[in-house]
């Protein structure tokens, strides 16, 4: 009954800590995209806006550089 136990706890952390990791290196992975990279969806989705609402509309999303994005997203 014991080696059941052990053998089960072993299992939960394996998964726990396979889980962390894979968390962890996903997050790495998130790519961002500047402005100009994403002007031409943008313009694509909205193809009645000028240059500038979308630029507003993406610095409004995104914050004026790369430093406010964690700041943002932990809102």
């Amino acid at each position: 009954m014991k080696k059941k136990w052990i053998s089960l706890l072993v299992v939960i952390m394996l998964f726990t800590v396979g889980t962390a990791v894979y968390a962890h290196g996903t997050d790495q992975e998130i790519s961002i995209f500047n402005f100009d990279e994403m002007l031409p969806f943008m313009k694509q989705m909205h193809p009645n806006w000028s240059d500038e609402q979308l630029e507003d509309m993406y610095n409004d999303c995104h914050g004026y550089g790369d430093s406010n994005r964690e700041e943002y997203m932990n809102r």
